[in-house]
């Protein structure tokens, strides 16, 4: 076990992993389906809340050679508005090109005809594909998000994570609804 860091005078003892990830699970479905008096249409907060899930991914994704900052590229429209810039770097484009050096690539839905393509061009990158359209993680991305009885849950394509080279923690594997393996 880690001795304690101090912080300020104070001891700081680390939690351990499993309640970090049990804590971000039970965190994002208790919000993920709750509307709130007078709030935006669900676009809104299903994208913040998919930024919220964003921005803890790297929490849970090994990448052979991490790098700092840490950034988040989101390939054609973007659907965060301010949500996901607030949370951490963003680089935005509407060429995959442009973003080859993000960790973290979201690729809109605006993008789905072009996703057979774009997944070819990411070949061989350590990058963490991100998506919300139809089957996006049995197309060859990393991470789909699925909405599941109004809820933001997600989709987790092991083989196409170590094609990229990356390492996806059990915990994070343990908390997707469907895990595809090819």
């Amino acid at each position: 076990m880690m001795a304690p860091k101090t912080l300020q005078g104070r001891k700081r003892f680390p939690l351990p992993r499993l309640v970090r990830l049990l804590a971000f699970g039970a965190c994002w479905s208790f919000t993920a389906g709750g509307g709130r008096v007078g709030a935006e249409p669900l676009e809104a907060p299903e994208y913040d809340l998919k930024a919220g899930y964003i921005a803890k991914f790297p929490d849970f994704v090994k990448w052979p050679a991490p790098s700092s900052p840490l950034t988040v590229g989101v390939l054609g429209d973007d659907p965060f508005g301010a949500a996901l810039a607030g949370l951490m770097k963003v680089k935005r484009s509407k060429s995959v090109e442009d973003l080859k050096g993000c960790q973290i690539i979201f690729i809109s839905k605006s993008e789905r005809a072009n996703l057979p393509g774009i997944l070819a061009a990411l070949a061989g990158i350590n990058v963490l594909t991100v998506g919300d359209a139809d089957g996006f993680a049995r197309q060859g991305g990393v991470l789909g998000f699925v909405m599941v009885d109004g809820k933001v849950r997600f989709e987790i394509n092991t083989g196409a994570a170590k094609r990229a080279g990356i390492k996806i923690d059990s915990g994070l594997l343990r908390l997707a609804i469907k895990i595809i393996g090819n």
